[in-house]
């Protein structure tokens, strides 16, 4: 599976300073998060929809992210523009 939703997550988890372990409760599995962080499983919508809120990012953050737009963010959250600048 060659995608970055796994890097994504894994680094903007870490940023924030969650343990996988903490995400895995926040969202119902730490094998989940596990798998999808070493994209060895697609994240379902719900799933998506449950890491953007436990991570405090928006579905815009989150996708921006993955298909690498470049553009100027609604909300300045450093934390997140340092994740796309290392893209």
């Amino acid at each position: 599976m060659n995608n970055k939703k796994g890097s994504v997550i894994k680094e903007i988890r870490k940023i924030r300073g969650i343990s996988q372990q903490r995400l895995g409760v926040l969202i119902g599995s730490q094998s989940m998060v596990s798998k999808i962080e070493n994209n060895k499983t697609e994240p379902t919508d719900h799933t998506v929809f449950l890491l953007c809120n436990a991570l405090n990012i928006s579905f815009e953050e989150y996708f921006s992210a993955i298909f690498e737009k470049k553009k100027q963010l609604k909300n300045s959250n450093s934390c997140f523009k340092s994740v796309l600048s290392r893209q």
